[in-house]
């Protein structure tokens, strides 16, 4: 049994499987380590609840209901829930190991994303959040923080943390108030009401508003500010901040920040479909209105429904959050100190300390500093002060027609806004390439990694991703062709595919009788690029005869829908039946069906031998009359078994 340490040793054992390696990640709730399962020595991340929350009953059901909710879902575009349980005092979640970033570290390092990148990324989230609603779970706290990016750039939902079943009720904080995090949450997530699925929406909107402009479109001082601006106003387009946007992405996305559930989109289906029509056509028209104000409809662009705040319930907000993050011996330590300092401070400073304070608010504080406005200027001029003035930096470039190359176009956060010195906060520079066009090199037959890092040490603002394709004329992992083909003609801060062999183009199914279902899951996706189909459950009740459910862990593929052997495509789905390993072994060897024997067919009576004839008159020479054939006794037939 494992007592509930701050952090667990390299070598820790956690529920008699999985051996922790070292800490890789924490949150607010749960700290990450990387770790291996005993079973199969594959590689895992195992969440595990902070030991500060282990008292708290709040956490705990909302620890509880990710293992429950993120369980109950299986999309590549899902982080895969494995296992999860308790181990003495520690709670854990077990989940598939993504090698990769945060959304919110790529848009921090990069700026903002290009839309032909951001959008598919939104697809993709759309996808898992669809495959969530339809199974009945609104995941409630979708942000950059909480998607995975691979390698590939295969986007990957995680922390279910809040999530709640549609058809229950919403789980709060002991002050009633709804869960999730103030810059994405919704409207009627800050007025405490109960949420839909139409609140993913709304988050999703606000993220892809951040992927593309750099920046979230509600900020302020306190939870509380954020809050209301979410109840009360429509941010700027994000054309205005990124002039390279459609306007029917503007469209879209304020279509999907709208303050009214019933203004958004019906359902997620509904938005990744106009997403993929707007990556067809550009220029199309998407995210048209339809209000119903009092009776009263009317069809618009975009639109604003304004809800009356409740100030108390926000407030609540603000107090939930900060309380949660503070145990109580701090918040006491705290409390005493600040009345302390406080009562010291009016007595001993006074008028003076009030005028000065005054002064001092319309100026930064010592570990705070103003961005000045270095648009217009070089580069090399800007890149000393900045240094000088030690403001973290990322310069990127940007094609422009109208401004001469090495020349600062845009600064986000914009001129003018204050930040904390040695803070988080990055300053992304727009630079200038001007007209000037990229040849491409031809990297076919280099590794993705070298070409990779080639292309980013150009220092051009390049956007590299990669894409898989079965090949027989390549080594696996090497690069087949980019897109845009080499020798073409690329603006500074365009998006390079690298298109990397992932394998042969046929592979042959083997045997996967007797594997574990997690055994063939990594089988298919390391080495023979084969994809899980349907899965049938073969293992019932002995009683009743009904289907009974195995836990993930336990399945054993018992059948297989492509015989061992096959010549199959690469990517092929292969449908696969399971169940546990006794029915495995039962389906090898079956006993004889428990049935009142037959019984044994009856041994026929001997065919009577024929009377003797009669002594005849004494004739010379009589043909002796044959003995008759004997009829042979039936074998009785040996048990069978029922072929497959």
């Amino acid at each position: 049994m494992i007592s509930n340490r701050q952090h667990l040793a390299a070598g820790t054992l956690i529920g008699d499987q999985y051996r922790i390696v070292k800490l890789i990640g924490q949150g607010g709730m749960a700290r990450v380590y990387l770790a291996t399962d005993q079973q199969n020595g594959g590689s895992v991340a195992i969440k595990i609840m902070k030991a500060e929350l282990s008292n708290d009953q709040e956490f705990i059901k909302r620890f509880d209901t990710e293992a429950r909710a993120a369980s109950s879902l299986d999309h590549p575009n899902i982080v895969k829930v494995l296992d999860h349980g308790q181990d003495g005092e520690l709670r854990y979640i077990v989940q598939e190991l993504v090698e990769g970033q945060t959304l919110k570290a790529l848009i921090d390092h990069r700026g903002p994303l290009p839309w032909t990148v951001a959008v598919p990324l939104t697809i993709q989230i759309g996808l898992a959040l669809e495959h969530a609603h339809r199974h009945g779970v609104v995941h409630r706290d979708i942000k950059p923080h909480n998607i995975l990016l691979t390698e590939d750039m295969v986007a990957k939902v995680t922390d279910f943390g809040i999530a709640r079943a549609v058809n229950t009720n919403t789980i709060t904080l002991t002050s009633g108030i709804t869960l999730g995090s103030v810059h994405y949450f919704s409207p009627e997530q800050a007025r405490g009401s109960i949420v839909s699925e139409k609140s993913d929406i709304y988050s999703l909107g606000i993220m892809l508003y951040e992927m593309i402009t750099g920046q979230v479109p509600f900020d302020g001082e306190t939870s509380v500010a954020i809050a209301i601006k979410h109840l009360q106003e429509m941010p700027p387009l994000p054309s205005t901040i990124n002039h390279n946007i459609p306007p029917g992405l503007d469209n879209i996305i304020q279509k999907c920040i709208q303050k009214s559930p019933d203004n958004r989109y019906t359902d997620v289906r509904q938005l990744v479909d106009e997403l993929d029509a707007f990556m067809i056509d550009p220029d199309g028209i998407y995210g048209v209105l339809i209000h119903n104000y009092d009776g009263e409809a009317g069809t618009s662009a975009i639109g604003l429904k304004r809800f009356d705040p409740n100030y108390e319930k926000i407030r609540d907000i603000e107090k939930a959050i900060v309380n949660r993050r503070r145990s109580r011996q701090r918040d006491v330590v705290i409390v005493v100190t600040i009345i302390l300092l406080s009562l010291v401070f009016l007595t001993s400073i006074g008028v003076w300390t009030y005028q000065k304070l005054s002064e001092s608010m319309a100026r930064p504080t010592q570990n705070e500093i103003t961005i000045d406005n270095y648009i217009g200027r070089k580069i090399t001029e800007v890149k000393p002060l900045l240094e000088s003035a030690d403001i973290p930096y990322k310069i990127v470039y940007q094609s422009s027609d109208t401004v001469d190359r090495n020349i600062v176009i845009n600064l986000s956060p914009p001129a003018g806004t204050t930040i904390k010195m040695g803070g988080t906060t990055v300053l992304h520079v727009y630079v200038s390439a001007g007209q000037e066009k990229y040849i491409l090199d031809n990297y076919s037959g280099w590794t993705y990694e070298k070409a990779k890092a080639t292309i980013e040490s150009l220092n051009l603002g390049f956007v590299v991703l990669r894409s898989l394709e079965p090949s027989d004329d390549f080594k696996v992992g090497t690069i087949i062709k980019t897109i845009p083909e080499q020798g073409a003609e690329i603006r500074y801060g365009d998006t390079i595919t690298l298109v990397v062999c992932g394998g042969k183009a046929t592979v042959i199914v083997p045997n996967l009788a007797g594997k574990s279902l997690r055994e063939v899951r990594e089988l298919f996706s390391n080495e023979l690029h084969l994809i899980v189909g349907t899965l049938t459950n073969m293992h019932v009740d002995l009683v009743t005869g009904e289907p009974v459910e195995v836990d993930e862990k336990n399945r054993v593929v018992i059948k297989q829908g492509v015989a061992p052997g096959t010549e199959v495509m690469y990517q092929t789905t292969i449908p696969l039946t399971y169940g546990t390993r006794e029915d495995y072994y039962y389906f090898l060897n079956p006993t004889p069906t428990p049935t009142p024997e037959p019984s044994p067919t009856p041994t026929p009576e001997p065919t009577p031998e024929p009377s003797p004839t009669p002594t005849p008159t004494p004739t010379p020479d009589p043909t002796p009359t044959p003995d008759p054939t004997p009829t042979p006794t039936p074998t009785p037939p040996s048990p069978g078994f029922d072929a497959d």
